[in-house]
């Protein structure tokens, strides 16, 4: 792709409360540790609304469906120096309706670019998240307002 080439990307930021504080799901590649820590995101694909790719994206990656409540924080530019590349992000925070695991592993089940991918996910302490890979902290301080 040209840099010039504006990528429409979606990020989703999934808590949950546990007891006494929330909790930020993330997750890390099964064959890629030094993909690093990330969230849940991915490319919006043609025809597709930013919502219908938000839910796609969270479903294929991590298995999750239901929520009670999804919020869009912000949409920005991000230059990806890495790929030469511009990212329009919209970026949500979706909390989790379900009972859910402390820990699972999932293996993405598309036919994009992560297909067979296997992801490690956990839930951390929002005030405790590690630095998230490619700037995906960006916007945490948004969970906050």
């Amino acid at each position: 792709m040209k840099n010039k080439t504006t990528i429409i990307k979606v990020m989703a930021y999934i808590t949950r409360f546990n007891g006494h504080h929330t909790e930020l799901l993330v997750c890390e590649h099964k064959d890629y540790p030094e993909a690093g820590v990330q969230v849940p995101a991915g490319t919006v694909e043609e025809g597709e609304t930013i919502e219908e790719a938000l839910y796609r994206e969270v479903k294929e990656e991590s298995g999750l469906m239901e929520f009670l409540s999804v919020t869009k924080l912000k949409t920005y530019v991000y230059h990806y120096e890495g790929k030469s590349q511009y990212h329009e992000r919209h970026v949500f925070h979706l909390e989790v309706q379900e009972e859910t695991a402390e820990r699972w592993e999932y293996k993405v089940n598309s036919e994009g670019e992560d297909a067979g991918l296997i992801f490690f996910y956990y839930w951390v302490p929002v005030g405790a998240v590690p630095k998230l890979a490619v700037n995906q902290d960006d916007c945490i301080n948004q969970l906050f307002l």
